[in-house]
Formats: C-alpha cells, sequence, structure tokens
C-alpha cells in the first residue's frame, strides 16, 4: 500500500502506479536483472524452503540498478545479494526526479548501520527508501504491496 502525500493524514491509499501513468513506467529488462523504479524481492535459500515469506529485498534506480542492504555496513549496488530477482513492483515512473536522490539518502544512512536480520534489515532499508522518495511506508506495507501487487520474473 502507498500512502499519497496529499492523503496520508486522511489515510488514503492509492495503488503503486496508476493505470494512466503505465505509459510512462520505464522498461523492465529481466534478462539484464534491471527494474527501474522497482521494489525487488528473492529467496534466502534455505530459509525461504522452509518459510516461503522470508527473503531478501531491494530498491532499483532510474536505471534498474538494484541497492539492497546486504549486510553490516553494506549496501550492494547492482549485485544484488541473493542474485535474479524473483518478484518485482514498480512503484514510480521516469518523470520522478526525485527518485535516484531518495535512493542515494537511504543508502548513505544505511552505510553506517549494522545489518540485524530481525529489527534492521534490507526491508528496513527498501521502506527508508520509499518513505524519502515521499512515499512513507513501513517494513511490513512494503511487503504487502510486493505481495499485493508484484509480478514474478517467470512469466
Amino acid at each position: 500500500l502507498i500512502m499519497g502525500r496529499d492523503s496520508e493524514e486522511r489515510g488514503l491509499v492509492t495503488p503503486a502506479v496508476l493505470p494512466q501513468q503505465i505509459e510512462r513506467v520505464a522498461q523492465v529488462d529481466v534478462s539484464r536483472n534491471r527494474y527501474p523504479y522497482s521494489i525487488v524481492w528473492g529467496p534466502l535459500c534455505p530459509i525461504t524452503c522452509c518459510c516461503p515469506c522470508v527473503g531478501h529485498m531491494g530498491i532499483a534506480d532510474s536505471k534498474g540498478k538494484i541497492h539492497d542492504f546486504n549486510g553490516p555496513y553494506s549496501i550492494g549496488i547492482d549485485q544484488f545479494m541473493v542474485g535474479a530477482v524473483w518478484r518485482f513492483v514498480q512503484v514510480a515512473g521516469s518523470d520522478d526526479s526525485g527518485w535516484d536522490a531518495a535512493l542515494a539518502r537511504a543508502d548513505r544512512e544505511y552505510e553506517g548501520r549494522m545489518h540485524n536480520i530481525c529489527c534492521d534489515n534490507c526491508h528496513h532499508h527498501t521502506a527508508l527508501a520509499l518513505t524519502e522518495s515521499g512515499r512513507p511506508h513501513s517494513l511490513l506495507s512494503a511487503c504487502f504491496l510486493l505481495l499485493r501487487k508484484g509480478r514474478c520474473t517467470c512469466m
């Protein structure tokens, strides 16, 4: 779920990308692992085999390069920690000039943090990047958005 800036106080929810915005969304290229303006997810083997809801999350810049908090004081850029993306959802489009700056701010913040699998992880980094971009999110709302609106890369 995404809360619009002006609708946040009223608790209104808007879709990730409105139908009239589809034409302005940058092209995804699965073969090159490029997912512009997207939240991405991949499995954490073998944990995901036992608990399917557990996985690794990242967020991609305007060029489709994935940024992910992949360990203590470490942000991976264009090297998604788990390899290939299995699920993604585009949440912005090419006219969003502040997207890359928002990701850079979240990256700077998380480069200074210790990774904690439960309390401060890749999902929190992604939620902060979304919030910095003007799309307030929490760890859970980012996950639900990906589950509800996301597409599998195998299709």
